[in-house]
């Protein structure tokens, strides 16, 4: 009860807080080159649900429809204070406003805030999240997370990961760093460059970008076939070798960058569609994610299989 109360306060005040409008323009510290500043550790803390759960018409909600969406997804019920184990932690999460409002997805366009997927990709969908739980058969059907060799929330666009969420930025003239703490993944975004060829692929594609104005656009493409799904809880999407991911980002203020992406593949959507959201500075550093060090959940999960075989 103490920690649905808190979560809801925190709600109530967050859509409280001034919004970019309210702000005089902000103009974003500068490099030796003039272009904006982005350098730093950033934090993806928005728990506003990625597609619009079931029951909300709108994008923008009042805080009490806030906290009823918090509710359904457990985060006001839960009391994450105590690990259960000891390496067990938990990020802070909380609805985001986003230039004031709070809202019921990230997906802005269309405007049920659902993503807009073709009947085959409806299909893969279906079976993606049951492979999630049936899918034990071998390590190659196991998430890549699971198999420590990537994440979506290291890959583009940006996503929340319920592990860790923080990204370093750096930038050089020539290029821009972004450094995932999960998978210690390091994408580099080429400025002012081309595209590889279409036969070199990447889990994280081919970055280029450019400014326009303070808003840095990176455009991403040839994504590798046999990586295309980003699964997380809440989130199921895929990305084909011809699809693009184009990423918009911002420095609103000291402390947010604006994040807006959209999703450009007809292989599987019936039309490009967008989410939008904020990532926050951290005060906290970049630590080692050691992953098959401690990566006991692919043994149990594939001896659980095992045994159900026998069965």
């Amino acid at each position: 009860m103490r920690t649905s109360k808190l979560l809801l306060a925190c709600v109530i005040v967050l859509s409280a807080q001034s919004t970019l409008g309210d702000r005089a323009i902000y103009s974003p510290p500068r490099l030796a080159d003039g272009s904006p500043d982005l350098q730093g550790v950033w934090d993806q803390v928005n728990a506003t649900p990625f597609e619009r759960p079931p029951g909300f018409s709108t994008l923008t909600v009042t805080a009490e429809q806030a906290a009823a969406i918090l509710r359904a997804m457990q985060l006001l019920e839960e009391d994450r204070s105590t690990p259960t184990e000891p390496t067990e932690y938990f990020n802070e999460r909380h609805m985001l406003p986003i230039r004031g409002e709070l809202r019921s997805s990230v997906i802005i366009d269309p405007e049920d805030g659902r993503i807009p997927g073709t009947p085959a990709f409806k299909q893969w969908q279906v079976r993606a999240r049951a492979a999630m739980v049936d899918g034990l058969d071998g390590p190659e059907q196991r998430p890549t997370s699971e198999r420590c060799l990537g994440n979506p929330a290291a890959q583009p666009p940006i996503l929340f990961n319920p592990g860790t969420n923080l990204r370093q930025i750096v930038q050089t003239p020539d290029a821009l760093l972004i450094v995932s703490e999960v998978i210690h993944f390091a994408r580099v975004v080429r400025l002012n460059g081309s595209s590889a060829p279409a036969a070199v692929t990447a889990w994280a594609g081919d970055s280029i970008g450019w400014w326009e104005g303070d808003t840095l656009v990176v455009e991403t493409n040839h994504f590798t076939p046999s990586d295309g799904g980003r699964l997380a809880r809440g989130i199921a999407f895929l990305l084909s070798p011809s699809g693009t991911v184009t990423e918009r980002i911002t420095r609103v203020s000291d402390r947010e960058l604006s994040y807006v992406f959209t999703i450009d593949d007809p292989t599987n959507y019936s039309r490009p569609w967008t989410g939008e959201t904020h990532f926050m500075r951290s005060d906290d550093h970049l630590l080692e994610y050691a992953c098959h060090e401690a990566n006991y959940s692919m043994r149990f999960v594939l001896q659980g299989g095992r045994a159900h075989d026998a069965r």
